[in-house]
Protein backbone atom coordinates (compact mmCIF):
# COMPACT_ATOMS: atom_id res chain seq x y z
CA UNK A 1 0.00 0.00 0.00
CA UNK A 2 1.43 3.60 -0.89
CA UNK A 3 1.77 6.27 1.64
CA UNK A 4 -0.74 8.20 -0.63
CA UNK A 5 -3.47 5.27 -0.72
CA UNK A 6 -2.51 4.73 3.40
CA UNK A 7 -3.52 9.08 4.02
CA UNK A 8 -6.87 7.94 3.21
CA UNK A 9 -7.45 5.25 5.97
CA UNK A 10 -8.75 6.43 9.12
CA UNK A 11 -5.72 7.93 11.05
CA UNK A 12 -6.78 5.38 14.45
CA UNK A 13 -6.24 2.41 12.05
CA UNK A 14 -2.91 3.05 11.33
CA UNK A 15 0.25 1.95 13.80
CA UNK A 16 2.77 4.51 14.84
CA UNK A 17 5.18 3.66 11.37
CA UNK A 18 2.30 4.46 8.86
CA UNK A 19 1.62 7.42 11.18
CA UNK A 20 5.36 8.42 10.95
CA UNK A 21 5.16 7.90 6.97
CA UNK A 22 1.92 9.45 6.82
CA UNK A 23 3.30 12.92 8.14
CA UNK A 24 6.61 13.13 6.34
CA UNK A 25 4.12 12.29 2.93
CA UNK A 26 1.96 15.44 3.77
CA UNK A 27 5.31 16.93 4.80
CA UNK A 28 6.59 17.05 1.54
CA UNK A 29 3.37 17.75 0.33
CA UNK A 30 2.99 20.77 1.58
CA UNK A 31 7.04 21.96 1.06
CA UNK A 32 5.91 21.43 -2.67
CA UNK A 33 3.21 23.62 -3.24
CA UNK A 34 4.83 26.57 -0.42
CA UNK A 35 7.58 26.06 -3.30
CA UNK A 36 4.99 26.27 -5.94
CA UNK A 37 3.14 28.88 -4.42
CA UNK A 38 6.15 31.57 -3.84
CA UNK A 39 7.21 31.34 -7.64
CA UNK A 40 3.75 32.26 -8.51
CA UNK A 41 4.06 35.24 -6.33
CA UNK A 42 7.24 36.29 -7.28
CA UNK A 43 6.63 35.92 -10.94
CA UNK A 44 3.01 38.25 -10.08
CA UNK A 45 5.00 40.59 -8.11
CA UNK A 46 7.92 40.55 -11.45
CA UNK A 47 4.48 40.93 -14.10
CA UNK A 48 3.28 44.24 -11.57
CA UNK A 49 6.96 45.81 -11.19
CA UNK A 50 7.05 45.78 -14.76
CA UNK A 51 4.02 47.16 -15.74
CA UNK A 52 4.42 50.11 -13.12
CA UNK A 53 8.22 50.55 -14.66
CA UNK A 54 6.19 50.90 -18.18
CA UNK A 55 3.36 53.14 -17.01
CA UNK A 56 6.23 55.48 -15.82
CA UNK A 57 8.32 55.12 -18.59
CA UNK A 58 5.49 56.47 -20.74
CA UNK A 59 4.66 59.41 -18.07
CA UNK A 60 7.92 60.49 -17.91
CA UNK A 61 8.40 60.96 -22.14
CA UNK A 62 5.13 63.01 -22.36
CA UNK A 63 5.76 66.41 -23.22
CA UNK A 64 3.67 69.47 -22.28
CA UNK A 65 1.24 70.22 -24.75
CA UNK A 66 1.70 73.10 -28.00
CA UNK A 67 -0.67 75.40 -26.23
CA UNK A 68 -1.98 75.52 -30.48
CA UNK A 69 -3.49 72.08 -29.64
CA UNK A 70 -7.03 72.39 -28.79
CA UNK A 71 -9.10 69.72 -26.99
CA UNK A 72 -12.48 69.18 -28.60
CA UNK A 73 -15.66 69.50 -25.52
CA UNK A 74 -16.58 66.31 -26.80
CA UNK A 75 -13.50 64.61 -25.93
CA UNK A 76 -14.36 65.69 -22.17
CA UNK A 77 -18.10 64.56 -22.42
CA UNK A 78 -16.85 60.77 -23.85
CA UNK A 79 -14.19 60.73 -20.48
CA UNK A 80 -17.23 61.71 -18.39
CA UNK A 81 -19.38 58.97 -19.68
CA UNK A 82 -16.65 56.61 -19.74
CA UNK A 83 -15.71 57.19 -15.89
CA UNK A 84 -19.56 56.80 -15.54
CA UNK A 85 -19.64 53.62 -17.30
CA UNK A 86 -16.55 52.00 -15.23
CA UNK A 87 -18.03 52.69 -12.08
CA UNK A 88 -21.39 51.30 -12.95
CA UNK A 89 -19.38 47.92 -13.26
CA UNK A 90 -17.75 47.61 -9.78
CA UNK A 91 -17.04 44.11 -10.23
CA UNK A 92 -15.53 44.68 -13.81
CA UNK A 93 -16.30 43.33 -16.57
CA UNK A 94 -15.51 42.02 -20.50
CA UNK A 95 -14.70 44.85 -23.39
CA UNK A 96 -17.77 44.53 -24.94
CA UNK A 97 -19.63 44.88 -21.66
CA UNK A 98 -18.31 48.41 -21.91
CA UNK A 99 -18.85 48.73 -25.17
CA UNK A 100 -22.54 48.11 -25.85
CA UNK A 101 -22.82 50.60 -22.40
CA UNK A 102 -21.06 53.39 -24.43
CA UNK A 103 -22.63 52.68 -27.49
CA UNK A 104 -26.11 53.33 -26.02
CA UNK A 105 -24.87 56.23 -24.25
CA UNK A 106 -23.91 58.17 -27.48
CA UNK A 107 -26.94 56.73 -29.23
CA UNK A 108 -28.95 58.68 -26.38
CA UNK A 109 -27.15 62.03 -26.16
CA UNK A 110 -28.45 61.49 -30.41
CA UNK A 111 -24.89 60.55 -31.94
CA UNK A 112 -24.73 57.83 -35.09
CA UNK A 113 -23.00 55.22 -34.01
CA UNK A 114 -21.69 52.06 -35.92
CA UNK A 115 -20.37 49.29 -34.28
CA UNK A 116 -17.55 47.06 -34.92
CA UNK A 117 -17.10 48.20 -38.53
CA UNK A 118 -14.81 46.34 -41.12
CA UNK A 119 -12.11 48.64 -42.30
CA UNK A 120 -10.64 48.15 -45.76
CA UNK A 121 -6.88 48.19 -45.95
CA UNK A 122 -5.26 49.97 -48.50
CA UNK A 123 -1.08 50.15 -49.53
CA UNK A 124 0.73 52.22 -52.14
CA UNK A 125 3.42 50.43 -54.34
CA UNK A 126 6.51 52.42 -55.01
CA UNK A 127 5.16 53.12 -58.34
CA UNK A 128 2.56 55.06 -56.20
CA UNK A 129 -0.35 53.19 -57.49
CA UNK A 130 -3.23 52.61 -54.55
CA UNK A 131 -4.32 49.00 -54.06
CA UNK A 132 -6.61 47.35 -51.78
CA UNK A 133 -5.08 44.76 -50.13
CA UNK A 134 -6.36 41.07 -51.13
CA UNK A 135 -7.54 38.05 -48.91
CA UNK A 136 -10.22 39.96 -47.22
CA UNK A 137 -7.22 41.96 -45.23
CA UNK A 138 -9.19 44.30 -43.01
CA UNK A 139 -9.03 45.76 -39.27
CA UNK A 140 -12.14 46.61 -37.24
CA UNK A 141 -13.33 49.80 -35.68
CA UNK A 142 -15.09 49.50 -32.16
CA UNK A 143 -17.04 52.20 -32.78
CA UNK A 144 -17.57 54.72 -35.36
CA UNK A 145 -19.14 58.03 -35.13
CA UNK A 146 -19.24 59.13 -38.99
CA UNK A 147 -20.91 62.02 -39.09
CA UNK A 148 -17.81 63.81 -36.42
CA UNK A 149 -15.28 61.64 -37.87
CA UNK A 150 -14.08 59.12 -34.79
CA UNK A 151 -13.40 56.43 -34.46
CA UNK A 152 -13.09 54.85 -30.80
CA UNK A 153 -10.89 52.08 -29.79
CA UNK A 154 -11.98 49.85 -26.27
CA UNK A 155 -9.60 47.99 -24.49
CA UNK A 156 -10.26 46.25 -21.29
CA UNK A 157 -6.37 45.26 -20.07
CA UNK A 158 -4.26 46.05 -17.40
CA UNK A 159 -2.48 48.72 -18.95
CA UNK A 160 -2.17 49.99 -22.66
CA UNK A 161 1.08 49.04 -24.32
CA UNK A 162 2.43 50.80 -27.21
CA UNK A 163 0.64 47.99 -29.82
CA UNK A 164 -2.60 49.29 -28.79
CA UNK A 165 -1.97 52.85 -30.02
CA UNK A 166 -0.36 51.48 -32.90
CA UNK A 167 -3.68 49.59 -33.72
CA UNK A 168 -6.03 53.14 -33.60
CA UNK A 169 -3.58 54.95 -35.23
CA UNK A 170 -3.55 52.24 -38.16
CA UNK A 171 -6.99 52.65 -38.61
CA UNK A 172 -6.78 56.49 -38.43
CA UNK A 173 -4.10 56.17 -41.13
CA UNK A 174 -6.21 54.41 -43.13
CA UNK A 175 -9.40 56.97 -42.92
CA UNK A 176 -6.99 60.28 -43.10
CA UNK A 177 -5.23 58.72 -46.27
CA UNK A 178 -7.58 56.96 -48.61
CA UNK A 179 -11.41 58.80 -47.20
CA UNK A 180 -11.03 62.11 -48.87
CA UNK A 181 -14.56 62.90 -46.33
CA UNK A 182 -12.44 62.22 -43.54
CA UNK A 183 -8.69 63.30 -44.24
CA UNK A 184 -7.59 65.97 -41.05
CA UNK A 185 -10.77 65.64 -39.66
CA UNK A 186 -9.68 62.24 -38.34
CA UNK A 187 -9.74 61.68 -34.76
CA UNK A 188 -9.41 58.75 -32.50
CA UNK A 189 -10.21 57.80 -28.92
CA UNK A 190 -8.65 55.00 -26.90
CA UNK A 191 -10.04 53.97 -24.19
CA UNK A 192 -8.99 51.11 -21.49
CA UNK A 193 -11.71 50.01 -18.93
CA UNK A 194 -8.58 47.97 -17.00
CA UNK A 195 -8.43 46.45 -13.82
CA UNK A 196 -6.75 48.89 -12.07
CA UNK A 197 -7.80 52.39 -13.68
CA UNK A 198 -9.10 54.20 -16.72
CA UNK A 199 -7.09 55.70 -19.63
CA UNK A 200 -8.26 58.13 -22.26
CA UNK A 201 -6.14 59.09 -25.04
CA UNK A 202 -7.19 61.43 -28.10
CA UNK A 203 -5.40 61.37 -31.04
CA UNK A 204 -5.65 63.81 -34.11
CA UNK A 205 -4.20 65.71 -37.03
CA UNK A 206 -3.33 68.76 -36.47
CA UNK A 207 -4.93 71.29 -39.06
CA UNK A 208 -3.64 75.04 -37.79
CA UNK A 209 -1.03 76.11 -40.34
CA UNK A 210 0.62 77.90 -38.48
CA UNK A 211 2.16 74.33 -36.73
CA UNK A 212 5.79 73.92 -37.53
CA UNK A 213 6.26 71.10 -39.97
CA UNK A 214 6.84 68.76 -36.89
CA UNK A 215 2.98 68.40 -36.49
CA UNK A 216 1.64 69.19 -39.99
CA UNK A 217 0.07 65.92 -41.24
CA UNK A 218 1.69 64.19 -38.21
CA UNK A 219 -0.72 62.33 -36.03
CA UNK A 220 -0.79 63.89 -32.33
CA UNK A 221 -1.60 61.62 -28.74
CA UNK A 222 -2.98 63.28 -25.90
CA UNK A 223 -3.56 61.89 -22.22
CA UNK A 224 -6.91 63.11 -21.39
CA UNK A 225 -7.04 60.67 -18.45
CA UNK A 226 -5.35 58.16 -15.99
CA UNK A 227 -8.23 57.18 -13.08
CA UNK A 228 -7.94 54.82 -10.43
CA UNK A 229 -11.37 52.45 -10.47
CA UNK A 230 -12.91 52.49 -7.04
CA UNK A 231 -11.54 49.70 -4.67
CA UNK A 232 -13.47 46.70 -3.86
CA UNK A 233 -14.24 47.45 -0.62
CA UNK A 234 -16.13 50.60 -1.91
CA UNK A 235 -18.72 48.11 -3.44
CA UNK A 236 -18.31 44.96 -0.65
CA UNK A 237 -17.47 44.19 2.57
CA UNK A 238 -14.54 41.42 3.96
CA UNK A 239 -14.14 40.10 7.40
CA UNK A 240 -11.76 37.76 8.97
CA UNK A 241 -13.24 35.29 10.59
CA UNK A 242 -13.53 34.55 14.44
Amino acid sequence: MTTHEQSTRDLTQMDHEELVQHAIYFQTLSKKYCKELKKKETKIEKQHEKICELKNKKNKSLGTMPESFNIPNFVGIITNLSLKIRDAFPYGGKEHHFQAALEMELREHGIVVAQEVACLLHYKTTNNAVRQLPHDVRGREDLLLPDMKYIIELKQIKALTEDDHRQLLRYMDERYRYDAEWGLNTKGLLINFGDIDVEIWYMFYPSNKGLSEKYQARPQRIKIAHVPINDLHTSSDAWLSN
